[in-house]
Protein backbone atom coordinates (compact mmCIF):
# COMPACT_ATOMS: atom_id res chain seq x y z
CA UNK A 1 0.00 0.00 0.00
CA UNK A 2 1.17 3.61 -0.61
CA UNK A 3 2.58 5.33 2.45
CA UNK A 4 1.97 9.02 1.64
CA UNK A 5 -0.79 9.26 4.26
CA UNK A 6 0.59 6.82 6.83
CA UNK A 7 2.35 3.53 7.49
CA UNK A 8 1.04 0.03 6.91
CA UNK A 9 1.73 -2.96 9.14
CA UNK A 10 1.16 -6.63 8.56
CA UNK A 11 -2.27 -7.80 9.72
CA UNK A 12 -1.29 -11.45 9.70
CA UNK A 13 -2.87 -13.27 12.60
CA UNK A 14 -5.57 -10.63 13.19
CA UNK A 15 -8.60 -12.89 13.15
CA UNK A 16 -12.20 -11.87 12.60
CA UNK A 17 -11.47 -9.20 9.98
CA UNK A 18 -12.47 -9.59 6.31
CA UNK A 19 -9.75 -11.22 4.22
CA UNK A 20 -9.36 -8.16 2.00
CA UNK A 21 -8.58 -5.98 5.04
CA UNK A 22 -6.04 -8.46 6.38
CA UNK A 23 -4.37 -8.49 2.98
CA UNK A 24 -4.36 -4.68 2.94
CA UNK A 25 -2.72 -4.45 6.35
CA UNK A 26 -3.14 -2.30 9.48
CA UNK A 27 -2.89 1.47 9.11
CA UNK A 28 -1.11 4.08 11.22
CA UNK A 29 -1.85 7.64 9.99
CA UNK A 30 0.86 10.26 9.67
CA UNK A 31 0.87 12.95 12.36
CA UNK A 32 -1.60 15.74 11.63
CA UNK A 33 -0.01 18.81 10.02
CA UNK A 34 0.48 22.12 11.79
CA UNK A 35 -0.40 23.90 8.54
CA UNK A 36 -3.42 22.59 6.60
CA UNK A 37 -3.63 23.25 2.86
CA UNK A 38 -7.14 23.30 1.39
CA UNK A 39 -8.82 24.62 -1.75
CA UNK A 40 -10.58 28.03 -1.69
CA UNK A 41 -13.98 26.36 -2.17
CA UNK A 42 -13.40 24.24 0.93
CA UNK A 43 -12.60 27.33 3.01
CA UNK A 44 -15.92 28.87 1.93
CA UNK A 45 -17.86 25.77 2.96
CA UNK A 46 -16.07 25.71 6.30
CA UNK A 47 -16.78 29.41 6.91
CA UNK A 48 -20.49 29.02 6.11
CA UNK A 49 -20.77 26.08 8.48
CA UNK A 50 -19.00 27.98 11.26
CA UNK A 51 -21.50 30.84 10.82
CA UNK A 52 -24.33 28.31 11.15
CA UNK A 53 -22.85 27.11 14.46
CA UNK A 54 -22.84 30.68 15.75
CA UNK A 55 -26.47 31.23 14.74
CA UNK A 56 -27.53 28.06 16.51
CA UNK A 57 -25.75 29.01 19.73
CA UNK A 58 -27.49 32.39 19.72
CA UNK A 59 -30.92 30.94 18.89
CA UNK A 60 -30.69 28.35 21.67
CA UNK A 61 -30.42 31.18 24.19
CA UNK A 62 -34.01 32.18 23.31
CA UNK A 63 -35.51 28.87 24.44
CA UNK A 64 -36.80 29.16 28.03
CA UNK A 65 -35.61 25.62 28.73
CA UNK A 66 -32.17 25.71 27.12
CA UNK A 67 -31.10 22.86 29.37
CA UNK A 68 -33.96 20.77 28.00
CA UNK A 69 -32.92 21.56 24.43
CA UNK A 70 -29.35 20.53 25.22
CA UNK A 71 -30.54 17.32 26.85
CA UNK A 72 -32.58 16.34 23.79
CA UNK A 73 -29.51 16.83 21.62
CA UNK A 74 -27.43 14.69 23.98
CA UNK A 75 -30.03 11.91 23.97
CA UNK A 76 -30.18 11.95 20.18
CA UNK A 77 -26.40 11.85 20.02
CA UNK A 78 -26.14 8.85 22.35
CA UNK A 79 -28.96 7.09 20.52
CA UNK A 80 -27.15 7.59 17.20
CA UNK A 81 -23.85 6.44 18.67
CA UNK A 82 -25.57 3.33 19.94
CA UNK A 83 -26.85 2.56 16.45
CA UNK A 84 -23.34 2.92 15.05
CA UNK A 85 -22.13 0.57 17.77
CA UNK A 86 -24.81 -2.01 17.04
CA UNK A 87 -27.12 -1.09 19.93
CA UNK A 88 -30.64 -0.37 18.73
CA UNK A 89 -33.45 0.83 20.94
CA UNK A 90 -36.39 3.18 21.15
CA UNK A 91 -35.49 6.82 21.59
CA UNK A 92 -38.59 7.24 23.76
CA UNK A 93 -37.28 4.63 26.21
CA UNK A 94 -34.03 6.57 26.49
CA UNK A 95 -36.04 9.70 27.28
CA UNK A 96 -37.82 7.87 30.10
CA UNK A 97 -34.64 6.33 31.49
CA UNK A 98 -33.06 9.79 31.71
CA UNK A 99 -35.83 11.22 33.91
CA UNK A 100 -34.99 11.83 37.59
CA UNK A 101 -36.54 9.17 39.76
CA UNK A 102 -37.62 7.04 36.83
CA UNK A 103 -37.06 3.31 37.00
CA UNK A 104 -37.25 2.85 33.26
CA UNK A 105 -33.53 2.23 32.81
CA UNK A 106 -33.98 -1.55 32.70
CA UNK A 107 -35.40 -1.20 29.18
CA UNK A 108 -32.32 0.67 27.95
CA UNK A 109 -28.91 -0.82 27.19
CA UNK A 110 -26.50 -0.16 30.05
CA UNK A 111 -23.87 0.99 27.58
CA UNK A 112 -26.09 3.88 26.45
CA UNK A 113 -26.60 5.02 30.02
CA UNK A 114 -22.85 4.92 30.57
CA UNK A 115 -22.37 6.99 27.42
CA UNK A 116 -24.76 9.60 28.80
CA UNK A 117 -22.96 9.71 32.15
CA UNK A 118 -19.49 9.82 30.61
CA UNK A 119 -20.49 12.51 28.10
CA UNK A 120 -22.05 14.68 30.79
CA UNK A 121 -18.89 14.48 32.88
CA UNK A 122 -16.66 15.25 29.89
CA UNK A 123 -18.71 18.30 28.90
CA UNK A 124 -18.52 19.72 32.40
CA UNK A 125 -14.79 19.03 32.58
CA UNK A 126 -14.00 20.73 29.27
CA UNK A 127 -16.42 23.62 29.82
CA UNK A 128 -14.73 24.39 33.13
CA UNK A 129 -11.35 24.63 31.40
CA UNK A 130 -10.15 21.05 31.77
CA UNK A 131 -7.80 19.51 29.22
CA UNK A 132 -9.13 17.78 26.14
CA UNK A 133 -6.51 15.12 25.58
CA UNK A 134 -5.94 11.39 25.38
CA UNK A 135 -5.68 11.05 29.14
CA UNK A 136 -9.24 12.40 29.45
CA UNK A 137 -10.50 10.07 26.70
CA UNK A 138 -8.80 7.17 28.44
CA UNK A 139 -10.67 7.95 31.64
CA UNK A 140 -13.90 8.16 29.66
CA UNK A 141 -13.20 4.72 28.19
CA UNK A 142 -13.00 3.34 31.73
CA UNK A 143 -16.39 4.84 32.57
CA UNK A 144 -17.81 3.32 29.38
CA UNK A 145 -16.32 -0.05 30.36
CA UNK A 146 -17.86 0.19 33.81
CA UNK A 147 -14.43 -0.10 35.46
CA UNK A 148 -14.75 3.46 36.82
CA UNK A 149 -17.81 5.31 38.07
CA UNK A 150 -16.55 8.83 37.44
CA UNK A 151 -13.70 10.85 36.01
CA UNK A 152 -10.61 11.38 38.10
CA UNK A 153 -8.24 14.34 37.88
CA UNK A 154 -6.40 14.85 34.58
CA UNK A 155 -3.25 16.91 35.05
CA UNK A 156 -0.71 15.83 32.45
CA UNK A 157 -1.10 13.83 29.28
CA UNK A 158 1.39 11.02 29.84
CA UNK A 159 1.78 7.61 28.23
CA UNK A 160 1.38 5.93 31.59
CA UNK A 161 -1.92 7.76 32.23
CA UNK A 162 -3.64 6.26 29.17
CA UNK A 163 -5.32 2.81 29.21
CA UNK A 164 -4.05 1.87 25.75
CA UNK A 165 -5.89 -0.87 23.94
CA UNK A 166 -4.09 -4.19 24.05
CA UNK A 167 -6.03 -5.94 21.30
CA UNK A 168 -6.95 -5.16 17.69
CA UNK A 169 -8.60 -1.87 16.79
CA UNK A 170 -10.53 -0.81 13.74
CA UNK A 171 -12.59 1.88 12.07
CA UNK A 172 -16.10 0.80 11.15
CA UNK A 173 -18.78 -1.41 12.62
CA UNK A 174 -19.25 -2.75 16.14
CA UNK A 175 -17.12 -5.86 15.50
CA UNK A 176 -14.16 -6.81 13.29
CA UNK A 177 -16.41 -8.44 10.69
CA UNK A 178 -17.94 -5.03 9.91
CA UNK A 179 -14.66 -3.10 9.94
CA UNK A 180 -13.62 -0.83 7.07
CA UNK A 181 -10.02 -0.34 8.16
CA UNK A 182 -7.72 -2.16 10.59
CA UNK A 183 -5.95 0.18 13.00
CA UNK A 184 -2.27 -0.11 13.83
CA UNK A 185 -1.46 -2.86 16.33
CA UNK A 186 -0.88 -1.95 19.98
CA UNK A 187 2.61 -0.98 20.96
CA UNK A 188 5.06 1.94 20.92
CA UNK A 189 4.07 3.18 17.44
CA UNK A 190 0.42 3.52 18.46
CA UNK A 191 1.35 5.22 21.71
CA UNK A 192 3.60 7.75 19.99
CA UNK A 193 0.85 8.52 17.47
CA UNK A 194 -1.66 8.95 20.28
CA UNK A 195 0.60 11.39 22.11
CA UNK A 196 1.12 13.28 18.85
CA UNK A 197 -2.67 13.58 18.47
CA UNK A 198 -2.96 15.06 21.96
CA UNK A 199 -0.15 17.53 21.27
CA UNK A 200 -1.75 18.54 17.96
CA UNK A 201 -5.15 19.17 19.60
CA UNK A 202 -3.44 21.53 22.03
CA UNK A 203 -1.11 23.19 19.53
CA UNK A 204 -3.38 25.71 17.81
CA UNK A 205 -3.09 24.31 14.30
CA UNK A 206 -3.33 26.94 11.55
CA UNK A 207 -6.66 25.96 9.99
CA UNK A 208 -10.32 27.00 10.25
CA UNK A 209 -12.11 25.76 13.35
CA UNK A 210 -14.20 23.08 11.68
CA UNK A 211 -11.23 21.81 9.69
CA UNK A 212 -9.34 21.32 12.97
CA UNK A 213 -12.29 19.53 14.54
CA UNK A 214 -12.79 17.35 11.45
CA UNK A 215 -9.14 16.31 11.32
CA UNK A 216 -9.02 15.60 15.06
CA UNK A 217 -12.09 13.38 14.64
CA UNK A 218 -10.53 11.58 11.66
CA UNK A 219 -7.23 10.88 13.41
CA UNK A 220 -8.90 9.55 16.54
CA UNK A 221 -11.23 7.36 14.46
CA UNK A 222 -8.47 5.62 12.53
CA UNK A 223 -5.99 5.39 15.44
CA UNK A 224 -8.51 3.83 17.85
CA UNK A 225 -5.95 4.19 20.68
CA UNK A 226 -8.28 3.22 23.56
CA UNK A 227 -11.41 1.16 24.01
CA UNK A 228 -14.64 2.71 22.67
CA UNK A 229 -12.66 5.00 20.34
CA UNK A 230 -15.52 5.14 17.83
CA UNK A 231 -17.88 6.69 20.36
CA UNK A 232 -15.15 8.89 21.82
CA UNK A 233 -14.21 10.22 18.37
CA UNK A 234 -17.81 11.33 17.88
CA UNK A 235 -18.02 12.82 21.38
CA UNK A 236 -14.78 14.67 20.64
CA UNK A 237 -16.59 16.83 18.05
CA UNK A 238 -18.90 18.38 20.65
CA UNK A 239 -16.12 18.67 23.22
CA UNK A 240 -13.85 20.44 20.74
CA UNK A 241 -16.55 22.93 19.73
CA UNK A 242 -17.16 23.75 23.40
CA UNK A 243 -13.45 24.01 24.12
CA UNK A 244 -13.00 26.43 21.21
CA UNK A 245 -15.91 28.59 22.39
CA UNK A 246 -18.05 27.96 19.29
CA UNK A 247 -20.84 26.39 21.37
CA UNK A 248 -21.68 26.81 25.02
CA UNK A 249 -23.42 23.44 25.18
CA UNK A 250 -23.46 20.16 23.19
CA UNK A 251 -26.31 21.14 20.87
CA UNK A 252 -25.39 18.97 17.88
CA UNK A 253 -26.40 15.27 17.76
CA UNK A 254 -23.36 14.44 15.64
CA UNK A 255 -23.64 10.66 16.03
CA UNK A 256 -27.22 10.64 14.77
CA UNK A 257 -26.16 12.47 11.62
CA UNK A 258 -23.18 10.16 11.09
CA UNK A 259 -25.44 7.15 11.55
CA UNK A 260 -27.68 8.43 8.75
CA UNK A 261 -24.67 9.15 6.51
CA UNK A 262 -22.41 6.30 7.56
CA UNK A 263 -21.67 5.15 4.00
CA UNK A 264 -20.41 8.53 2.86
CA UNK A 265 -18.56 9.05 6.13
CA UNK A 266 -16.75 5.77 5.56
CA UNK A 267 -15.93 6.75 1.97
CA UNK A 268 -14.62 10.18 3.04
CA UNK A 269 -12.42 8.74 5.79
CA UNK A 270 -11.01 6.10 3.46
CA UNK A 271 -10.50 8.84 0.87
CA UNK A 272 -8.09 10.50 3.30
CA UNK A 273 -6.40 7.18 4.11
CA UNK A 274 -5.84 6.10 0.52
CA UNK A 275 -5.76 9.36 -1.43
CA UNK A 276 -5.07 12.13 1.08
CA UNK A 277 -8.36 13.82 0.12
CA UNK A 278 -8.59 16.34 2.96
CA UNK A 279 -10.79 18.68 0.91
CA UNK A 280 -13.50 16.10 0.31
CA UNK A 281 -13.47 15.01 3.92
CA UNK A 282 -13.47 18.51 5.45
CA UNK A 283 -16.23 19.72 3.10
CA UNK A 284 -18.35 16.67 3.94
CA UNK A 285 -17.84 17.26 7.66
CA UNK A 286 -18.65 20.98 7.41
CA UNK A 287 -21.82 20.39 5.42
CA UNK A 288 -22.92 17.86 8.00
CA UNK A 289 -22.44 20.39 10.80
CA UNK A 290 -24.36 23.00 8.80
CA UNK A 291 -27.21 20.55 8.17
CA UNK A 292 -27.41 19.72 11.87
CA UNK A 293 -27.45 23.43 12.74
CA UNK A 294 -30.32 24.10 10.35
CA UNK A 295 -32.32 21.18 11.74
CA UNK A 296 -31.76 22.41 15.29
CA UNK A 297 -32.65 25.99 14.33
CA UNK A 298 -35.95 24.82 12.87
CA UNK A 299 -36.59 22.82 16.01
CA UNK A 300 -35.99 25.93 18.15
CA UNK A 301 -38.32 28.03 16.00
CA UNK A 302 -41.12 25.47 16.15
CA UNK A 303 -40.69 24.97 19.89
CA UNK A 304 -41.13 28.73 20.30
CA UNK A 305 -44.38 28.63 18.31
CA UNK A 306 -45.66 25.64 20.30
CA UNK A 307 -44.83 27.37 23.57
CA UNK A 308 -46.70 30.53 22.67
CA UNK A 309 -49.70 28.48 21.58
CA UNK A 310 -49.66 26.61 24.90
CA UNK A 311 -49.40 29.84 26.89
CA UNK A 312 -52.35 31.24 24.95
CA UNK A 313 -54.54 28.43 26.32
CA UNK A 314 -53.92 29.41 29.93
CA UNK A 315 -56.39 32.29 30.14
CA UNK A 316 -55.64 33.73 33.55
CA UNK A 317 -51.86 33.60 33.53
CA UNK A 318 -50.57 32.89 37.00
CA UNK A 319 -46.79 33.07 37.23
CA UNK A 320 -46.38 29.46 38.36
CA UNK A 321 -48.27 27.80 35.55
CA UNK A 322 -46.73 30.08 32.93
CA UNK A 323 -43.25 29.25 34.18
CA UNK A 324 -43.98 25.51 34.07
CA UNK A 325 -45.56 25.78 30.63
CA UNK A 326 -42.54 27.57 29.21
CA UNK A 327 -40.21 25.10 30.92
CA UNK A 328 -41.96 22.29 29.03
CA UNK A 329 -40.94 23.89 25.72
CA UNK A 330 -38.21 21.30 25.07
CA UNK A 331 -39.56 18.50 27.24
CA UNK A 332 -41.33 15.68 25.36
CA UNK A 333 -41.73 13.48 28.47
CA UNK A 334 -41.66 14.57 32.10
CA UNK A 335 -42.70 13.76 35.67
CA UNK A 336 -43.86 15.88 38.56
CA UNK A 337 -40.45 15.38 40.17
CA UNK A 338 -38.64 16.74 37.12
CA UNK A 339 -40.99 19.74 36.94
CA UNK A 340 -40.42 20.43 40.63
CA UNK A 341 -36.65 20.26 40.27
CA UNK A 342 -36.53 22.41 37.13
CA UNK A 343 -38.95 25.10 38.37
CA UNK A 344 -37.95 25.24 42.02
CA UNK A 345 -41.34 24.18 43.42
CA UNK A 346 -42.57 21.24 45.48
CA UNK A 347 -43.73 17.98 43.94
CA UNK A 348 -47.23 18.69 45.32
CA UNK A 349 -47.29 22.06 43.55
CA UNK A 350 -46.08 20.42 40.35
CA UNK A 351 -48.86 17.83 40.60
CA UNK A 352 -51.46 20.58 40.96
CA UNK A 353 -50.12 22.40 37.90
CA UNK A 354 -49.91 19.29 35.72
CA UNK A 355 -53.54 18.57 36.63
CA UNK A 356 -54.50 21.98 35.22
CA UNK A 357 -52.30 21.49 32.15
CA UNK A 358 -53.94 18.13 31.49
CA UNK A 359 -57.34 19.81 31.39
CA UNK A 360 -55.98 22.34 28.89
CA UNK A 361 -54.49 19.61 26.70
CA UNK A 362 -50.90 20.79 27.14
CA UNK A 363 -49.79 17.54 28.80
CA UNK A 364 -51.17 14.02 28.73
CA UNK A 365 -50.80 11.40 31.46
CA UNK A 366 -49.23 8.06 30.52
CA UNK A 367 -49.84 4.96 32.59
CA UNK A 368 -47.07 2.46 33.07
CA UNK A 369 -45.39 0.11 35.49
CA UNK A 370 -42.09 0.46 37.28
CA UNK A 371 -41.82 4.23 37.24
CA UNK A 372 -43.62 7.31 38.59
CA UNK A 373 -46.50 8.70 36.59
CA UNK A 374 -45.28 10.08 33.29
CA UNK A 375 -46.61 13.01 31.33
CA UNK A 376 -46.05 13.65 27.66
CA UNK A 377 -46.20 17.02 26.00
CA UNK A 378 -47.78 15.69 22.77
CA UNK A 379 -46.91 18.65 20.53
CA UNK A 380 -43.26 18.63 21.63
CA UNK A 381 -42.99 14.84 21.55
CA UNK A 382 -44.33 14.71 18.00
CA UNK A 383 -41.95 17.47 16.95
CA UNK A 384 -39.03 15.73 18.66
CA UNK A 385 -39.67 12.37 17.01
CA UNK A 386 -40.18 13.92 13.59
CA UNK A 387 -37.69 16.75 13.78
CA UNK A 388 -34.65 15.07 12.24
CA UNK A 389 -34.25 15.73 9.50
CA UNK A 390 -36.60 18.67 10.04
CA UNK A 391 -39.03 19.10 7.15
CA UNK A 392 -38.45 22.52 5.59
CA UNK A 393 -40.83 25.35 6.25
CA UNK A 394 -42.65 26.66 3.22
CA UNK A 395 -40.53 29.77 2.79
CA UNK A 396 -37.31 27.80 3.21
CA UNK A 397 -38.37 25.37 0.53
CA UNK A 398 -39.05 28.21 -1.92
CA UNK A 399 -36.20 30.58 -1.22
CA UNK A 400 -33.55 28.22 0.18
CA UNK A 401 -31.42 28.43 3.28
CA UNK A 402 -28.36 30.66 3.61
CA UNK A 403 -26.28 27.55 4.33
CA UNK A 404 -27.12 24.65 2.03
CA UNK A 405 -26.25 21.05 2.93
CA UNK A 406 -25.16 19.60 -0.42
CA UNK A 407 -24.49 16.34 1.43
CA UNK A 408 -23.56 13.58 -0.94
CA UNK A 409 -22.38 15.80 -3.78
CA UNK A 410 -19.32 14.27 -5.45
CA UNK A 411 -16.02 15.89 -4.65
CA UNK A 412 -15.49 16.55 -8.36
CA UNK A 413 -18.55 18.79 -8.37
CA UNK A 414 -17.43 20.64 -5.26
CA UNK A 415 -13.91 21.55 -6.29
CA UNK A 416 -12.79 22.51 -9.76
CA UNK A 417 -9.43 21.25 -10.92
CA UNK A 418 -8.06 24.75 -11.42
CA UNK A 419 -8.57 25.76 -7.78
CA UNK A 420 -5.14 25.52 -6.21
CA UNK A 421 -4.86 24.72 -2.51
CA UNK A 422 -4.34 27.71 -0.25
CA UNK A 423 -2.15 27.85 2.83
CA UNK A 424 -4.01 28.89 5.96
Amino acid sequence: MPDETGRWFSAEGMTGFPARLRAQGAFLPRPLPSLVRLRPRTYRVLAEAEQAVGRLDEAAARVPDRAGLVRLARLRDVHGSGELGGVFGALRELLVADLPGAAGGAAVDLGLLRQLRAGDAAVERVRSGGALNLALLGQLSRVLDGTADELGPVVDDEVTAVPWRTGPGWFGGPDPAGAHLIAAPPGPDLQIAGMQWSAWVDSGCEAPLLARVALGHYQLSVLAPVAHSGHLARLYVSLALIREGALRDPLLPVSEWLSRHRDEHRARVLGVVHDGDLDGYCAFFARGVAELCRAQLRFVERVERITEEHVSRLGRRMDGIVRVTRDLAATPITTNLRIAQRCGITVQQAASLTKQLRRLGVVRAVSGRGHPQLFTVPDVLELFELSYPAPPDGDDAVFGDPVRPLVGAPAEDELSDDEAPVDR
